[in-house]
């Protein structure tokens, strides 16, 4: 019984290296997948970071056009500011209705149809 027990304890043995070896290979695995998961995190981390700091910049242009928007708008310069607004709706109005009458002045006419003789002569 001596041999059978040390036979049963070798296939034990060699039972569990085999797990141990699986065990490992899958802990290799995950190891590989959490750093992937922490670069993966890392390089998301800087997009948002620079992300952040285009629309600061972003933010702190707006302010600054507002401000200038508003110090145009003040009582002083609202004749200035009439007069821009009347430039801009007459041109718009120019472009959108004198664009078609200046288009169709410059179109050739080649819808006429040429004379197709087609031997019907009465």
């Amino acid at each position: 019984m001596s041999t059978s027990k040390k036979d049963n304890n070798y296939v034990y043995e060699q039972q569990n290296d085999v797990r141990l070896n699986d065990l490992s290979s899958k802990i290799s695995a995950i190891k590989n997948i959490t750093i992937d998961i922490h670069q993966d995190v890392t390089d998301q981390d800087r997009l948002l970071d620079e992300s952040h700091n285009q629309f600061s910049g972003l933010g702190n242009s707006l302010t600054h056009s507002f401000g200038r928007m508003n110090r145009m708008v003040s009582k002083r310069h609202q004749r200035q500011l009439c007069y821009y607004v009347a430039i801009l709706v007459i041109s718009f109005i120019i472009i959108y209705y004198g664009g078609p009458v200046i288009g169709k002045l410059f179109r050739s006419d080649t819808s006429e149809e040429p004379l197709i003789d087609n031997g019907d002569d009465m």
